[in-house]
């Protein structure tokens, strides 16, 4: 039915070009009256102004995705009022009523959460020098927090410099800007340079409300499905739009100023449009064959990909735009996936690139294909599917230190060292003699020196039962810039190479997840959380690596939503055997994350913090985002939980190193740095 209006409207249009000439050339003539050339000219005038005024942000042609993209990644304290919030606690009443007061008693308390930690002051204590302003060497910083303080005046010079270098900047926003770089020194040894003018704090950047970026959304449709393609939408592209509004106001004019030339020009331009109306987009039937040159590749590794489209329709397909659907846990290093091409009937077109991989299991997604007709008027959109697959396992090769896992009291044999004495390497105590004991135990030392016989003990070793529990709830994808590693990749990565290790010492080693795990077929319903009981051996080993690759809980991608985890963390517990030690991998930038830790040890599951650091200070907000992540380091240390700070530019290999030379060397392992 379409098709015959199309066609309808194309002779009608011909047939009117046609007597239009005629007519101009003296042909043929009509007899017109006067008001039915007004009429004529009024329509044509208001129908070229409705289509210009319809006009206004007319989507000129579908977008595409850009797969040569990484996926955005949150960075921590991206939104400055966000990053005040966590340190923000209401201790009665009401939080104050505008943002401006809302966001400096959240300064206060993140002042009186750094004083009480690494300042080793009481709260009263805190209170008043918050209050008195000696808590900073900043003027500007202590008299901004301060209720008793009067805020110094800069001079003319300072405010001229300061106005020079960074453009205007009010009050309250200096004052912000200056208390975030005194908070963040606090407790800590600043290595950067102090080119503060006004205070003895190092500088910050202007400070900025705004939120970063959020990450871009790819754009889907969901269609009907016919012989493997979806037939997405079809649009106008307005590409002949313009030549139509001119065209009917060429007409008016022409026939209210009585001009043939002008009426002429009019009626071709309609003529031109009526053109660009009688075609639609071909229907597709494209076939897509894709190859890769290694579907089981390492992290990191580069895989070539090869992509061939076919024309298996009888049509000619004149305007094909391309995008293969490369998953979110690749990314395009060389060549392009998408291209614009035209198709003969059974004609087949290639392109390759390369592509980087990361962890996980990637599936292709459907290859987007986008065709318009001869006269790029419409276009239509279509989803062509093609399964390929590629499982990236993260690396299984153990740590070069040891794994620091916490003394244990349990009764078998193995490799763990414990609080107890007995057979092992590491020197216990001296004890008298027993009949019986081993000639290898005996202090001859002692005995050579005094004649006694007296045994030597050493710290007993244990076997361990531990489970590696990976952090990827939503709050957990974070990552020290937006195109960088997000800190789930960081900790299956390092996930691998800790049971790797923990199952070379003989110790029984099992993975579990927290975090959002959503079904295909219904994101409501979902699929089991990641679960491995604790056991050894080669067998056990490759399921473990299967499972960190290919479990849907560990996606490159974040979620898009956070689901509670309470449930699946009181699942995990009953899951879990007296005395079994965690691993635990977060970022521990958020409040949840210190709470998991807290309640696994509070149910007398020995808790080991792993936490790959994804904080930065460039910007007030990252500052803080950091200090809060400092803060909840501190306080899971102080209630007994040792936590492994992992700085993004350091291998695990060197972080187990350095704290086990710590914990040999000095008693300053497991302290905040």
């Amino acid at each position: 039915m379409s098709f015959d209006r199309r066609t309808v409207g194309l002779v009608a249009g011909t047939v009117t070009l046609a007597a239009a000439v005629a007519v101009s050339a003296g042909l043929v003539s009509l007899d017109l009256s006067e008001a039915l050339v007004v009429l004529v000219a009024v329509l044509a005038g208001a129908i070229g102004l409705r289509s210009l005024l319809r006009r206004r942000g007319v989507r000129s042609q579908f977008d595409t995705p850009d797969p040569e993209r990484t996926a955005a990644v949150p960075v921590p304290g991206e939104n400055l009022t966000d990053a005040v919030s966590s340190f923000r606690r209401l201790r009665g009443g009401h939080a104050p009523a505008t943002r401006g007061r809302r966001l400096r008693a959240g300064l206060r308390e993140a002042t009186l959460a750094v004083l009480t930690r690494f300042g080793g002051e009481s709260p009263e204590s805190a209170e008043n020098r918050l209050e008195d302003g000696d808590w900073t060497d900043d003027p500007i910083a202590a008299g901004f927090l301060s209720d008793r303080l009067e805020r110094p005046d800069r001079s003319l010079r300072s405010r001229v410099g300061r106005f020079l270098e960074r453009g205007y900047e009010t009050e309250y926003r200096r004052g912000v800007r200056h208390a975030v770089a005194a908070i963040d020194a606090v407790g800590y040894e600043s290595g950067e340079g102090n080119d503060n003018d006004d205070g003895g704090t190092p500088s910050l950047p202007a400070y900025d409300y705004g939120r970063a970026a959020a990450s871009e959304e790819q754009r889907r449709t969901t269609t009907d499905d016919v012989d493997g393609i979806e037939k997405g939408r079809r649009a106008p592209t307005e590409y002949w739009s313009g030549i139509g509004i001119v065209a009917l106001l060429a007409v008016g004019v022409g026939a209210a100023v009585e001009s043939p030339a002008v009426l002429i020009a009019g009626v071709a331009g309609v003529g031109y449009a009526g053109f660009a109306r009688a075609f639609e987009p071909p229907e597709l039937a494209l076939s897509v064959e894709r190859t890769v040159s290694d579907d089981e590749p390492e992290p990191g590794d580069e895989i070539e990909v090869a992509v061939e489209i076919t024309n298996e329709s009888g049509r000619f397909v004149p305007d094909l735009r391309f995008v293969d659907g490369v998953p979110p846990g690749l990314v395009v290093t060389e060549g392009t996936s998408r291209l614009g091409t035209a198709l003969r009937p059974g004609e087949s077109v290639s392109l390759e690139y390369t592509a980087s991989v990361g962890r996980g299991s990637h599936e292709f997604d459907p290859a987007l294909a986008i065709a318009r007709d001869v006269s790029q008027s419409t276009e239509g959109e279509f989803r062509i599917e093609s399964e390929t697959t590629v499982v990236c396992e993260p690396e299984m090769r153990p740590v070069a230190a040891p794994v620091p896992l916490r003394a244990t009291a349990t009764a078998f044999a193995g490799r763990l060292t414990t609080t107890e004495g007995g057979a092992g390497t590491t020197f216990h105590s001296v004890r008298e003699y027993r009949p019986n004991d081993p000639l290898s135990r005996i202090d001859w030392n002692r005995r050579a020196k005094t004649g006694e016989l007296a045994t030597l003990e050493f710290h007993a070793e244990r076997s361990a039962r531990a489970v590696v529990l990976v952090d990827a709830r939503k709050a957990a994808y974070l990552a020290p810039a937006p195109d960088a590693t997000h800190a789930v990749d960081r900790s299956l990565a390092a996930a691998g190479r800790i049971g790797a290790s923990l199952l070379e010492a003989g110790h029984s080693v099992g993975l579990a997840g927290l975090g959002p795990v959503d079904s295909d077929d219904d994101p409501l319903l979902g699929t089991d959380p990641c679960w491995l009981a604790p056991a050894s051996g080669r067998h056990h080993e490759l399921e473990f690596r299967e499972l960190l690759a290919s479990h849907p809980q560990f996606d490159a991608v974040a979620p898009e939503r956070e689901t509670p985890w309470l449930t699946q963390l009181r699942t995990l517990r009953r899951r879990l055997s007296a005395e079994t030690q965690i691993v635990l991998l977060t970022p521990l930038c958020d409040a949840g994350s210190a709470d998991i830790a807290r309640r696994l040890e509070a149910r007398g599951h020995p808790v080991t913090v792993v936490s790959p650091d994804p904080t930065v200070g460039a910007t007030a907000g990252q500052r803080l985002a950091r200090v809060a992540r400092r803060v909840r380091r501190y306080d899971l240390e102080r209630a007994g939980v040792p936590v492994v700070d992992w700085p993004v530019d350091e291998s695990i290999d060197d972080v187990f190193a350095r704290r086990t030379g710590a914990r040999r060397g000095t008693a300053t392992g497991g302290g905040l740095r």
